[in-house]
């Protein structure tokens, strides 16, 4: 039994030490592309592109960062003024305080956004479950916020629906990422994935997805993955409580195909589930009297990098209708301002 014990003591410090050594060459080869912004105790890790009236922000899926959004920052940035930022505890960032639920990362956005939107009203661009950042933010800030692209979201409604209908959820549980997250500190999962990319079949350049690779190995990386998802029940508490519509721009980008047949259990049923996800996307109409949604044929989940250019005209639609209806405002306040004519005597 001692034997025993101070052997597998010995392959634990042997783990840590080799994750150790691979995770400060990592540093080395993959060292952050952007800056670093403080938001109260925490830096977080910002890109900004262009330059332009509106600042274009972009907000990344569950467990992601500004790497998973490609090329598409710098197309926006011709746009307008865009930023890419990675959330606290992912990509390059320092990790946040507790709970990561969308009303804190809501409040770290609007710290950054102090800082990098130069009070400039800014037009939020998020991913799947980014989308509970942008309700959280807008419900917020409304003032600020000039417009929504939803980009194939994830609607807080999905997981009572598919218990109803008695199908699996294939989000990972915070459990599975805390033990991943473990595995990750002994350098278990770098041993495991040495042979195969997990973003291999992301359309992205090799390089980009030998840094996501890299990235995600990080057992921080982990840790700021598991911790939002934690907060997920938060989250949902908190959107449930916001009941009015807003009138801001909103387009919702809706895949028809999020789930690839290769990324679930052969007897998993994939049509079904893509089906209700699409479906129940519906719903997110009701959150503007501006909303539009445009279903996209054929994409999965990753849609800002399968098919940019649908993402790229809807922002630019949106960025324009605020425009127009911020014009509006302008001249209506202006009118109200001028002064009235004084009245002639008979």
């Amino acid at each position: 039994m001692t034997t025993f014990l101070i052997v597998l003591a010995s392959l634990v410090a042997a783990g840590f030490v080799y994750e150790a050594w691979a995770r400060g060459r990592d540093r080395r080869i993959w060292s952050h592309p952007g800056r670093f912004v403080d938001v109260g105790g925490h830096q977080l890790h910002v890109r900004s592109f262009g330059e332009g009236d509106m600042v274009i922000v972009l907000e990344s899926d569950e467990g992601a960062w500004s790497t998973h959004w490609g090329r598409l920052a710098e197309e926006l940035g011709a746009v307008s003024r865009t930023i890419a930022y990675d959330r606290g505890g992912l990509g390059w960032s320092e990790p946040g305080p507790p709970p990561r639920d969308a009303e804190t990362l809501a409040r770290e956005l609007h710290q950054l956004l102090a800082r990098e939107a130069a009070g400039l009203p800014v037009v939020l661009v998020g991913h799947g479950t980014a989308a509970h950042i942008l309700r959280a933010y807008a419900h917020r800030y409304p003032f600020e916020t000039a417009g929504l692209v939803l980009v194939d979201p994830f609607h807080d409604g999905l997981a009572d629906r598919l218990r109803r209908e008695q199908l699996p959820d294939t989000s990972p549980s915070p459990s599975m990422l805390r033990v991943a997250s473990v595995l990750a500190s002994l350098g278990v999962l770098r041993l495991i994935q040495r042979a195969t990319s997990p973003n291999g079949h992301l359309p992205l350049p090799e390089r980009q997805r030998a840094l996501l690779d890299a990235l995600e190995l990080d057992p921080r990386v982990r840790r700021g993955a598991a911790e939002e998802m934690a907060a997920e029940q938060q989250s949902l508490d908190y959107l449930g409580r916001i009941t009015e519509a807003n009138d801001v721009p909103m387009r919702i980008l809706t895949s028809t195909a999020t789930l690839a047949a290769d990324e679930v259990p052969a007897d998993f049923p994939v049509e079904e589930y893509n089906r209700h996800w699409a479906e129940q996307s519906e719903e997110f109409l009701d959150l503007s009297k501006r909303a539009q949604r445009v279903l996209v044929e054929g994409s999965g989940h990753q849609l800002q990098l399968e098919r940019p250019e649908i993402v790229l005209e809807a922002v630019v639609e949106v960025i324009e209708e605020a425009r127009e209806l911020r014009g509006r405002q302008d001249d209506d306040e202006s009118h109200a301002n001028a002064p009235q004519a004084a009245e002639k005597p008979a």
